[in-house]
């Protein structure tokens, strides 16, 4: 007769089976699992013009090359239509990854869709060359903005920070003179910065940040650890005393391939008259 299992043999088993099944998760499932978040965004004034004005948001890509996951973006480009598509850094942390940015990059500015991007700490970090970065996002007609501020085609005023994690970023000159538009952007990579804006920042009608991969891996619902730079934010819808800001939980992963109950995210955000 074959021996029956004592009970501690069997919470064995079961422990195995589920440390199995989370590491399948974690390594297989989720890193290309894309979740699509929907947000409107009231904007006090908003021309008729720009009501539904739709801005998807991009950050963390980490590219190096073309998967699943960025087969389910472009997917969800054809399917919201968004009218702007914002990168907030990290997108590359190697110059040999540049010809795939661009070809990511000319898919997501199909049909004459804006595209602006800012840069993250990896971008610093992996010694990509700035004249390239730019190169490589200005030959499909992205625009790349550094610690300045400018009127897009849209009539949406954008102002946008280097990396504040790696120390590049220059909140003087990010703020001078920032463009009058229908509505307001800050865009930036790690939100840490939200924090520290001076006295006087003219207020926004949202800001964009990443860094934080929202933890990448998730216990009982609350990250592990998040990346200095990152201040009090983790994820999601933030209320600040200048806006509201949005910080996503990115589309790539840092340093292992794995994330775990923290699926990456492409938030899509609605313009609304408010």
């Amino acid at each position: 007769m074959p021996k029956r299992l004592s009970r501690r043999d069997l919470l064995r088993v079961a422990g195995c089976c589920a440390v199995g099944i989370a590491a399948l998760d974690a390594f297989a499932l989720e890193p290309s699992w894309l979740e699509i978040a929907e947000h409107d965004v009231p904007v006090p004034g908003l021309p008729r013009g720009l009501e539904g004005f739709r801005i998807a948001h991009l950050s963390d890509l980490h590219l190096s090359s073309l998967g699943s996951v960025h087969d389910a973006v472009l997917a969800a480009m054809k399917a919201f239509q968004p009218n702007l598509v914002v990168l907030t850094g990290d997108s590359v942390e190697d110059p040999n990854a540049l010809g795939v940015l661009s070809e990511f990059c000319r898919a997501l500015a199909a049909n004459g869709r804006e595209v602006v991007a800012t840069v993250g700490n990896w971008e610093h970090w992996g010694e990509v060359p700035m004249v390239e970065l730019r190169r490589a996002y200005v030959r499909v007609g992205a625009k790349l903005l550094g610690n300045e501020s400018a009127r897009l085609t849209s009539g949406i005023a954008v102002v946008a920070t280097d990396d504040a994690c790696s120390g590049h970023h220059d909140l003087a000159s990010a703020l001078r003179d920032p463009p009058a538009g229908a509505a307001r952007l800050f865009l930036t990579h790690a939100p840490g910065i939200f924090d520290e804006l001076p006295k006087g920042t003219p207020r926004f009608d949202l800001g964009l940040a990443g860094h934080t991969h929202g933890g990448q891996v998730r216990a009982f619902g609350a990250p592990i650890w998040v990346p200095p730079g990152s201040g009090r934010f983790r994820s999601g819808m933030y209320t600040t005393d200048k806006g509201q800001i949005y910080v996503s939980r990115g589309i790539g992963t840092s340093v292992l391939s794995v994330r775990f109950t923290c699926r990456p995210e492409l938030p899509v955000f609605r313009l609304v008259a408010g």
